[in-house]
């Protein structure tokens, strides 16, 4: 049997109503374009401004640390530029601003508790960073507890400053002191393990401990420590402990502390250690400045010191990629660019790049805890494990940085070198130290 067929002449769908469905499939199509549109414009709207992050410090911009602390300031500076020209950060959908609150601590440390009151209790500031320098850091980290706020330090990596007391909200971005001169020490046992050495310090706490640790290390490793000293941290005349080191029979030195007690020691060492000088000399602090070799001269080239950072180490997101670690911030080449661009072309030396790492570690957790409570942001702190510019960040239960790398630099002919680790080196360590 045939299937029934429609009759003949009658359609289904008659023009009156082709039109119409027609019309009734345009409005639609309209409807959901307009509902498309409306969707990607309250995507897209600007998040509304919530103000600005007040973020408070104490640097030194005159007194003995003033090269470091400017240097300092001026990455602080360059990073809250960026942050503030890259959107802001965002917290609980509002788009906040950095700013920055400080004054001059003069690099005394009696001078600091009642600025970081001021900068707290007058000035509002939610968020803190720490002065630079072991001592100053010391004199300002019972502030973060006591007034309950979140403390990076970027110039303070004295291991006591944690060890000895306990800190609730004072976290390090920059490798401790006790690591600080062990790369010279290695290059010495790798090169030349029958050297004996030196060693003249400051007696701050971040320059004994540096010194301490790598003087341990060293005899560890089998050297002969024939001379070990101290100096006032206002010391104007070393040639007397220059001399008893070189009398010691000393073949290296090593110690220091800070940018103008390094000159000292390099200025006396023509005078009371040069026939011959030292063949090794490694300082903390000083070689990395780029005034280091300006004011010295020739008298800097193959002196050695340990630095946090240098514009050769690049650090990247593909390199983050690599180690499973997120990303965050600009490149180092970026880093250095905008620093030159702020500074009248200046290269940014290890403090500039710690200082400027510290704000924007601190951002970074401000951000991911949605939130400006201290409780909150440092428990971030505490569990984050990410790469930026600087290097790896991470931090133990105490707020002592475990993942950052250090590098030994070294001045030859007129250019600040990279020679260990070999992975990232620029040049190889020479040796010995001529005094010109």
């Amino acid at each position: 049997m045939s299937e029934p067929s429609q009759a003949q002449g009658t359609p289904l769908v008659t023009p009156r109503s082709r039109r119409k469905v027609i019309a009734i499939g345009i409005a639609f199509v309209v409807i959901l374009v307009a509902v498309g549109a409306t969707a990607v414009y309250y995507l897209t709207l600007p998040k509304p401004f919530g103000g600005s992050i007040k973020v408070g410090f104490t640097i030194s911009l005159t007194g003995q640390y003033n090269i470091e602390g400017t240097n300092s300031r001026r990455g602080i500076e360059t990073v809250a530029n960026w942050i503030n020209s890259h959107g802001g950060l965002t917290i609980q959908g509002k788009v906040y601003n950095v700013s920055l609150d400080y004054y001059d601590d003069q690099s005394l440390p009696g001078n600091v508790p009642n600025l970081y009151t001021r900068i707290i209790q007058q000035d509002n500031a939610t968020f803190l960073l720490a002065p630079y320098s072991s001592p100053l850091t010391t004199a300002a980290a019972p502030a973060a507890d006591q007034y309950d706020r979140v403390m990076i330090s970027h110039g303070g990596s004295s291991d006591l400053i944690w060890t000895q007391t306990s800190r609730r909200n004072l976290v390090a971005v920059l490798s401790p002191a006790s690591l600080y001169l062990k790369g010279a020490v290695d290059w010495l046992k790798a090169n030349h393990p029958t050297d004996k050495i030196a060693a003249l310090y400051a007696q701050d706490s971040f320059s004994t401990f540096a010194t301490q640790s790598a003087l341990g290390y060293a005899q560890s490793l089998g050297f002969s420590v024939v001379y070990n000293a101290s100096y006032p941290t206002n010391a104007q005349d070393l040639s007397t402990q220059l001399t008893a080191a070189k009398n010691a029979g000393a073949d290296d030195l090593i110690g220091g502390g800070h940018y103008t007690d390094g000159l000292l020691i390099m200025n006396q060492l023509k005078t009371t250690w040069n026939t011959p000088p030292p063949k090794f000399i490694s300082l903390l602090v000083a070689v990395t400045e780029p005034a280091f070799q300006t004011q010295l001269g020739g008298t800097a080239n193959n002196v050695t010191g340990p630095s946090q950072w240098e514009t050769v180490v690049t650090y990247s997101p593909t390199l983050a990629q690599a180690a499973g670690l997120p990303w965050y911030g600009p490149s180092p080449s970026e880093f250095t660019q905008l620093y030159g661009t702020l500074n009248g072309g200046a290269t940014p030396a290890y403090h500039a790049a710690e200082a400027g790492a510290a704000l924007l570690v601190l951002a970074i957790a401000i951000e991911q805890a949605n939130s400006f409570n201290t409780t909150a942001v440092r428990a971030k702190l505490g569990s984050m494990h990410v790469m930026n510019f600087f290097g790896e960040y991470q931090i133990d239960s105490r707020g002592l940085q475990i993942a950052h790398s250090m590098v030994l630099v070294q001045w030859q002919a007129g250019l600040k070198k990279v020679v260990l680790p070999p992975s990232v080196a620029d040049g190889s360590c020479q040796y010995p130290y001529s005094g010109t």
